[in-house]
Order: C-alpha cells, then sequence, then structure tokens
C-alpha cells in the first residue's frame, strides 16, 4: 500500500486556488448591485451565503480538475515549475483524498446555496445545477471541456452570466434579460483569466491530449485574441455603465484611467511557464480594477437616483 502525506489545511487552500477566487467573487458582487439598482432587493443573510457557495463551487471546479490532471498522468514535475500550483505532485497526497475534497467543497456549496435557491426559485436553481454540471463536466468524463478548446467560452458563461443572474433572481425573485448583457464584461474578465494560464501553459499542453484555444492558435496568436479581447473587456464595462448607469460613468472613467498601471503590466507579460504566477497575478489584479470599477459605477448610480427620488 502506498505510504500518502496528510492532506493539510495548506494543501486544502492550494487546491482551491484563491488566486481564481475573484472570477467567483465579482458575479456575486455584480448580481447583488445589479438587484440593488434594478429591483431595490438586498438581504444581508443571502449576499453571505451565495458568496460562500459561489466561492466554494470555484474551489471545488479547481480541486477536481487537479485531481484528473493527476491521475490522467497529465501533472509531472518536469512540466509543472510551480509547487503552489501542483499540490499532488509534489505533496505526495492521496489522490482520493483530493477528489474527495473537491466534492465536500460541492456539497457545502450546494448546502449553502439551498435559501438563496429557495428565495429566488427556479431561475436561481436551475443555474445553480448547470454550474454543478459544468464543474464536473471540465475535468472528468471521456472528453473533459477542460481538454476542448471550449474553457474560457465555458467558464466566462456559467460564472459570468449564470452566477450574475442566479444572485440577481435570488435576491429580486424574478431574473430580467438585461442582466444578460449587463454581465457581459465579467464574461470576458473571467474567460480571460482561463486564457492567462492556458497561454503559460501551452508546452505542457501540447505533450497531452489537451487542446486549449491557445495551444491551437499558438503563442503569438492567442496573445493577439488575448489583447483584443482585454480592449473589449474596457470598453464593455464603459458601455455597459453609460447604458444604463450613467449616474455612474464618472466614477468608471477616472478608476479605468488610474488603473492603467496594472493594465501595462499585463500588456508587457510574456506569458510563459516560468512567469506564469506574475500573468496570474496580473490577470487577478486586471479583474480586480475593471470589476471593482463596475460594480461601484452602478452601486454609486444606484445611490443617486435613491437621492433623487427622495429630494422630489
Amino acid at each position: 500500500m502506498a505510504s500518502y502525506s496528510r492532506l493539510t489545511v495548506r494543501h486544502a487552500l492550494g487546491l482551491a486556488a484563491p488566486q481564481t477566487w475573484p472570477a467567483s467573487v465579482f458575479p456575486v458582487l455584480l448580481g447583488t448591485a445589479l438587484s440593488v439598482a434594478m429591483a431595490g432587493a438586498f438581504s444581508l443573510p443571502v449576499f453571505l451565503l451565495v458568496l460562500a457557495a459561489s466561492v466554494l463551487l470555484q474551489s471545488s471546479v479547481n480541486t477536481i480538475n487537479d485531481y484528473y490532471d493527476f491521475v490522467k498522468g497529465n501533472d509531472l514535475v518536469e512540466n509543472s515549475n510551480d509547487p503552489g500550483d501542483a499540490i499532488l505532485v509534489y505533496n505526495n497526497v492521496n489522490p482520493k483524498h483530493v477528489k474527495g475534497l473537491g466534492f465536500c467543497f460541492m456539497a457545502a456549496a450546494l448546502l449553502l446555496g439551498a435559501y438563496p435557491a429557495y428565495c429566488g426559485g427556479f431561475a436561481t436553481l436551475a443555474f445553480g445545477a448547470v454550474g454543478c454540471f459544468v464543474i464536473v463536466a471540465y475535468s472528468a468524463g471521456p472528453k473533459p471541456v477542460s481538454y476542448l478548446p471550449l474553457g474560457e467560452l465555458v467558464s466566462g458563461t456559467v460564472m459570468g452570466w449564470f452566477i450574475t443572474a442566479a444572485v440577481f433572481s435570488a435576491f429580486a425573485g424574478y431574473l430580467v434579460p438585461e442582466v444578460f448583457f449587463l454581465s457581459l464584461p465579467l464574461v470576458f474578465g473571467i474567460g480571460l483569466i482561463m486564457m492567462t494560464n492556458n497561454i503559460c501553459d501551452i508546452e505542457r499542453d501540447s505533450n497531452t491530449s489537451r487542446k486549449t484555444l491557445p495551444m491551437l492558435l499558438g503563442r503569438r496568436r492567442a496573445k493577439a485574441v488575448y489583447f483584443f479581447c482585454t480592449g473589449a473587456w474596457i470598453a464593455l464595462v464603459v458601455v455597459c455603465t453609460a447604458f444604463r448607469f450613467r449616474g455612474g460613468l464618472p466614477l468608471v472613467t477616472i478608476l479605468l484611467l488610474a488603473s492603467f498601471p496594472v493594465w501595462a503590466h499585463l500588456v508587457r507579460l510574456p506569458f510563459t511557464p516560468e512567469r506564469r504566477e506574475q500573468c496570474m497575478g496580473a490577470i487577478a489584479a486586471a479583474n480586480l480594477c475593471a470589476d471593482a470599477a463596475y460594480v461601484a459605477a452602478v452601486l454609486v448610480h444606484a445611490l443617486r437616483e435613491q437621492l433623487i427620488f427622495l429630494s422630489i
């Protein structure tokens, strides 16, 4: 029988990959802000529950993906130069315990999401169910989503659209199609987190059966698509704010201009395996700047409209 190291809290946190949590936090923040601005609805207990559930779902997909990459032999010492990103490779942890941890994260998310789903009705429940299905389909099965050139699209759609819509409906009790247009910036931002990882992993993926979009495009063309999408992401933040939340347009403009050094740093990075950690940190910082500016603009608009209403 193989002798394994104990799965520690440090290992569990590494598997949960906190550097990717902006992809789960900002959809909750935006869904909450949209609910306040468009429906005048908010509940602190629901907010805390959906935030915890969303982070746990993100942790679940990260952990389960690491498990399947390891057992399929795609993650090896030879192609994993970041010990913090390859817990199973460098720490001799029992893979079965890691798989169990991933599904425990999912079970905890479902438990915490039960009350918000009850409040939101069918829409919240349906989006939550789709999210859980995608978590498993992303890594498991004969043709996992992570092995196809769909990872960016799927992660952006599920996290940016579905979670935002589920949160909005949990607060408001209904859903309006406009929410999907207004959450487009997050679809791009979250998809780019995945694309950052995949561009840095081109060499590793080329030696496996994984066919990500950057691997098929090559680094040069993948970076061209990446920077086009980055420009579209920033433009969408401004367009969505101007379209529906004009009261917050001055703020979002100022905050985006102030974050120029973050975007300049992102553009200068080479997106190579050796700089992977820096690249992931840079795209996380970019998500923080763009998405926080957008959420703040929505809330400022809502506050401005409320003050105007009270003054009448």
